[in-house]
């Protein structure tokens, strides 16, 4: 297939050589507040757009630690969007208005994932501007690991009745999906 995309490389500048190759114990999807408020055109009061990103969860000298799995972008008029792998002291964002965990099915690295990213080419990614384009990728990415057996059966179902209670709340704002295309 011929695109006139070029990929963004996976940025890994913040993901510490600490964190590579460790095994994962949880894998966990964060919802977190975006700094402003939006307004959505379905209702008039301005709410909270939620971003999600993922991490693969594990202990480091009795310490929680996190690689996270996200995704950003850089400049409103170019489509593509960059995935980033960052090193994190904590499993859990204390910003987080909710999130979901389960524990790994099999065992799997911080680097496994990487992998993973690269071979399914889920760094091949342009947002479309008519959702939310972060969650449509930990969804996809949430998919694949489940389909790996790396994520136990009933993962991303699990997953997307967390987005729904996310998405409920009136403070808010969870855009529709898809919001991105893979190519």
């Amino acid at each position: 297939m011929t695109t006139p995309h070029t990929p963004k490389p996976i940025d890994t500048k913040e993901w510490q050589k600490r964190d590579r190759d460790v095994v994962i114990d949880t894998f966990i999807v964060t919802a977190v507040r975006m700094p402003d408020e939006f307004e959505d055109t379905s209702n008039p009061q301005p709410r909270q757009l939620i971003h999600w990103r993922g991490g693969g969860a594990y202990k480091q000298r009795d310490k929680e630690r996190s690689t996270s799995y996200d995704t950003r972008k850089w400049i409103i008029t170019d489509p593509e969007v960059e995935v980033q792998l960052i090193s994190k002291n904590f499993a859990v964002s204390s910003t987080a208005v909710g999130y979901w965990a389960t524990p790994l099915a099999k065992s799997y690295t911080t680097t496994d994932i990487y992998k993973l990213i690269e071979d399914k080419h889920l760094n091949h990614f342009l947002y479309n501007g008519n959702g939310s384009g972060c969650l449509t990728w930990i969804t996809r990415l949430v998919k694949e690991l489940e389909d790996a057996g790396v994520l136990p059966a009933g993962a991303l179902a699990s997953l997307n009745k967390k987005v729904d209670e996310v998405r409920a709340n009136p403070e808010y704002w969870v855009p529709a999906e898809p919001g991105a295309v893979f190519y």
